[in-house]
């Protein structure tokens, strides 16, 4: 359930309340369109607590599903904040997110939203060192703010990219900033670390641009481990979305040369440990390394599809007798 108010006809989001971590906005609450989340509505503190007061008794209750409701003080649930709040859904109505609406949400580890958020508070991600997942939904025509949330991000991030019908996979690796002190001239540097930077450079205007992301591939192969750099070119290769022939060409080169190290990244989704077996093994030997390599980490429902898919590329020759 959610604390709300209405502003200019319409709703803004004060509170949230529930027992699961999960939680779903609404797009509507009655007929009203969801366009805002307040300042640290899923946070704990004073913030918070001064902006519910602010709100004074203008404040109403609505359901998951956007329809009033009201409970009795000793019925309502826990609120979801901080460490309670771990995947969040915004709706394609949110135009704004209040300052540091997710201060110290620190188990926050998934987010799904739209690119057309207009306003992002600052310090919105601030203590947020766990969310590694983000799917966000392309608006044609609007202003994105896809650079804004990965910029705020400097962990590595894996961003499920949709727009229209279509669907990229993307990584954006880890960045962090080490404050150097040169103390004879007295003058502190901040020199940065990792290749993340420049990915989250990959921008024109808001609009992102897949041939920049693909450009910083030699960046990361050397910056980044092998399990990482594979992740990155097969997501490239499962969802190749604007993906231009040159740089196919050298993604494939890095897989065929770390096909292990492919595996072990692709181990955890079924459908691409598979398509990886079967666009990128040409030889049986190659079909052998992967069955041990799922043999070995115990992912038994892998092994049939493998053995039923070497069979059919490399079918057992009869014998022949002559007498």
């Amino acid at each position: 359930m959610f604390l709300y108010q209405i502003v200019n006809e319409q709703v803004r989001i004060l509170a949230c309340r529930g027992y699961g971590g999960t939680v779903r906005i609404p797009e509507k609450v009655g007929e009203l369109p969801v366009t805002e989340l307040a300042e640290y509505v899923f946070s704990n503190g004073e913030g918070r607590r001064e902006m519910l007061s602010l709100a004074g008794n203008n404040v109403q209750m609505c359901n998951e599903e956007g329809n009033q409701a009201s409970y009795d003080e000793k019925d309502l649930p826990p609120e979801v904040i901080c460490e309670r709040l771990l995947d969040l859904y915004l709706p394609a109505s949110i135009r704004k997110i209040g300052n540091y609406a997710f201060y110290n949400c620190f188990e926050l580890n998934h987010l799904e939203c739209s690119s057309s958020i207009i306003d992002l508070g600052s310090g919105l991600f601030t203590g947020c060192s766990k969310i590694k997942n983000l799917d966000i939904h392309i608006v044609d025509g609007s202003r994105s703010c896809m650079q804004g949330i990965v910029s705020e991000l400097r962990q590595e991030l894996y961003v499920n990219y949709y727009v229209r019908d279509k669907a990229a996979r993307l990584i954006f690796p880890e960045m962090y900033e080490e404050s150097v002190e040169h103390t004879p001239a007295r003058i502190v540097f901040r020199e940065m670390h990792g290749c993340g930077h420049m990915y989250r450079y990959c921008f024109d205007q808001t609009e992102f641009q897949f041939h920049k992301y693909d450009a910083l591939f030699p960046h990361v192969r050397v910056q980044e481990s092998d399990r990482l750099v594979c992740a990155l070119a097969m997501g490239r290769l499962y969802t190749p979305l604007n993906l231009l022939p040159d740089d196919r060409r050298i993604y494939e080169s890095y897989l065929r040369e770390h096909l292990v190290a492919a595996g072990e990244a692709a181990l955890k989704d079924n459908e691409l440990f598979l398509w990886l077996a079967s666009e990128y093994c040409r030889e049986q030997a190659e079909f052998d390394l992967l069955i041990d390599l799922a043999s070995e980490k115990n992912c038994t429902e892998l092994l049939s599809p493998l053995m039923d898919l070497r069979h059919v590329r490399f079918p057992v020759k009869k014998r022949t007798f002559s007498l």
